[in-house]
């Protein structure tokens, strides 16, 4: 089969079967010059980056995962305590489970950051048991757009991207490979379900969403698909298919530039929302399908 990154709806994968999680793992793959998953299964990433001076880690996982990860990072050479930042996409429990322990990993040093917006929903869920229960943490960031996260060789910005949740929140950073000389332009969306901006669905009404936070999504995917990026960093394997696009060589991040997978994620996202909206979008003809 060619390669292409394209969304897929999610097949059974680690999340919906963490009491058999060891039948969904993954290795660590490197996805830019500096830049590898180790989440170690199906569902959700996990992005470590190696900043020359300590490491960042994108997300967490599961709480049940959260040994696969730690030995992903050993495999590769990392030391989880020698992460300086934990850079929370949004506060579901499947991208932020494991930060309490990971904080600990690291004698209670690392900064553990979140969206002003997403801290209000943190707060206003923490004791929830459903979907999943969470165990405590204090986050000790906020993101600002206007001042870039710095570490080492990375300078990260952050866009809020409402939707998914009202402070999912999406990263974008450049990676040059010293051996090369060739900087890529690196980008993670904070949350691409679109469940939660569907019209009667209970996940909407669990993130307080409206329809206007449905166009707003709408038209933040639309814009931003036009963004040039080389590696797209997908929060879920499913959202590029990357499960059945994984590189033999999992050391070879050449394998993930691709200039079109970036626009065509949002794009296909973005008609996902019209359609939940004919009356709005009585002309919606889909131009990125869906798996």
């Amino acid at each position: 089969m060619e390669k292409r990154f394209q969304y897929k709806n999610p097949k059974p994968r680690c999340g919906g079967n963490l009491s058999t999680r060891w039948n969904f793992t993954e290795p660590a793959y490197r996805v830019a010059p500096h830049v590898w998953n180790v989440a170690g299964q199906d569902d959700v990433a996990a992005y470590l980056l190696d900043t020359g001076e300590g490491l960042i880690l994108i997300d967490t996982g599961y709480e049940a995962t959260l040994y696969l990860l730690i030995d992903r990072m050993w495999s590769l050479g990392f030391n989880p305590r020698d992460i300086k930042k934990i850079l929370l996409s949004h506060y579901h429990g499947d991208h932020s489970q494991g930060v309490r322990l990971i904080y600990e990993l690291t004698g209670r040093k690392a900064e553990i950051w979140l969206s002003r917006e997403d801290e209000v929903n943190h707060q206003r869920t923490k004791d929830d048991t459903v979907p999943m229960p969470l165990l405590p943490y204090e986050v000790t960031n906020f993101y600002d757009p206007e001042t870039p996260i710095t570490l080492g060789r990375f300078s990260i910005r952050t866009r809020l991207t409402p939707g998914h949740t009202k402070g999912a929140t999406s990263f974008f950073f450049e990676d040059t490979d010293e051996e090369t000389g060739k900087t890529y332009r690196c980008a993670m969306h904070g949350g691409l379900g679109t469940g939660q901006l569907k019209p009667g669905s209970v996940a909407m009404e669990r993130e307080l969403n409206t329809p206007d936070d449905a166009v707003r999504f709408i038209n933040d995917c639309l814009e931003m698909s036009n963004m040039p990026i080389d590696i797209n960093m997908s929060s879920h394997l499913n959202q590029t298919n990357v499960d059945e696009n994984m590189p033999e060589d999992t050391n070879d991040y050449t394998w993930f530039v691709a200039d079109y997978s970036w626009h065509d994620m949002l794009v296909n996202r973005a008609e996902e929302v019209m359609s939940y909206y004919p009356d709005r979008y009585p002309d919606l003809v889909r131009t990125i399908p869906t798996l």
